[in-house]
């Protein structure tokens, strides 16, 4: 990609959240839709429709029918593509994709498997283009703000939970074991073990190769009838005695709060938009600390706010960086050597291709733990090592 010019997205499928990141391209100057396609024609147009109506940039063409996704990933209109579909098709469609020439974000869950995962990374370093998952918080300064505010935190406690209507438990590829088979885990425990993860490792990928994640345990859950998690109450066992508590949940009202704490400070950091944040110029993060006086008969609190610029919303944020280290692992991967062993997907030395080998080393480590989960379940309830 000329680092010049616009990276060019195609978008593979009309799921919903597909809306918000096609919105987020178009604003992220750096980027922007060219092609839409979708098995149903009349879908794909709706969708552009509905998308790009108001915008006063041209609209993407759009693609539709049987073979819509194979044209547009064997076409020249895009430059990337974005994978919105269920987790069952993401192993066919990365591989087309990258072996096309074409860069991948990808939607979470990123696979089946964390073998799979590797596969496709393997993949994409083979063929020197960028596959990133589609975590949009991490993108964001606050992310970074937010761990930073706790020194030495060994527990982190996170809530992420919605209470699905009728419609989303019948027809949601979300609740289809032939198509997100992971449920709630995958969908809402992706985010809160990707936390963890950042949290226990100070956002030092490396230390994700060091004995960092140790045990698994989902200790509570409910299944549908297909055996997809619809509730699950989750323990994620970390190094030097740190703990990953999360309760995901399709059955439960909506929350999305997250708090660390620790040993190194007095205060607890909280979030209480911590995947979908408010609205506003900046963001929040609340630090608490409470203490009993009167002979431990009352509590007082003490609080404080760090506010964080929101200039960018995260997903407009998400797009800007991979936009970025596309253009760098273009540059710099075709004449620098990879070490997939040691989770060195890409070669080069600019700060973007080191941050694309990061995040990608970040998401197989999640899919590492959400397998490992699932196999708790599978084994009615038991530790798993991982």
């Amino acid at each position: 990609v000329d680092s010049g010019k616009k990276l060019r997205v195609g978008i593979l499928g009309c799921a919903n959240i597909a809306k918000k990141n096609c919105r987020a391209i178009q604003a992220s100057a750096l980027c922007g839709v060219t092609v839409v396609a979708s098995r149903s024609d009349q879908k794909a147009r709706d969708f552009i429709s509905e998308i790009f109506e108001d915008q006063n940039q041209s609209s993407p063409s759009a693609l539709g029918g049987e073979g819509a996704y194979d044209e547009l990933l064997t076409g020249t209109v895009c430059d990337a593509t974005y994978i919105p579909l269920p987790t069952k098709l993401h192993e066919e469609y990365v591989a087309k994709a990258l072996s096309s020439g074409k860069h991948v974000l990808l939607e979470k869950p990123v696979a089946q498997s964390a073998l799979s995962y590797r596969e496709m990374l393997s993949t994409a370093s083979q063929h020197g283009k960028f596959l990133m998952d589609g975590t949009m918080f991490v993108h964001h300064s606050r992310t970074e703000e937010f761990i930073k505010s706790i020194r030495n935190p060994n527990r982190v406690r996170f809530s992420f939970t919605f209470n699905g209507c009728d419609n989303f438990f019948k027809n949601n590829v979300r609740v289809k074991k032939d198509a997100d088979f992971m449920g709630c885990i995958g969908d809402l425990g992706w985010y809160c073990v990707r936390m963890g993860l950042l949290v226990f490792s100070q956002m030092d990928s490396a230390e994700l190769r060091k004995g960092l994640i140790q045990e698994v345990q989902v200790v509570k859950y409910q299944l549908n009838e297909e055996g997809v998690p619809l509730d699950a109450d989750c323990l994620v066992y970390f190094s030097g005695n740190r703990v990953l508590t999360f309760h995901c949940s399709f059955i439960h009202p909506f929350t999305q709060t997250c708090s660390i704490y620790g040993t190194g400070s007095e205060y607890t950091a909280t979030l209480s938009d911590a995947i979908l944040p408010y609205k506003g110029d900046y963001l929040s993060i609340s630090l608490t600390k409470n203490e009993l006086i009167q002979y431990d008969e009352i509590c007082v609190s003490e609080s404080k706010v760090i506010e964080v610029d929101n200039t960018d919303v995260q997903e407009v944020c998400m797009w800007k960086n991979f936009s970025k280290m596309v253009a760098k692992v273009d540059e710099e991967s075709k004449s620098q050597e990879s070490d997939i062993e040691n989770e060195v997907w890409w070669g080069g030395s600019s700060d973007e291709v080191k941050k694309a080998n990061a995040i990608a080393s970040y998401s197989l480590h999640t899919q590492i733990v959400l397998d490992a989960l699932m196999e708790s379940i599978r084994l009615g309830g038991a530790k798993v090592k991982v």
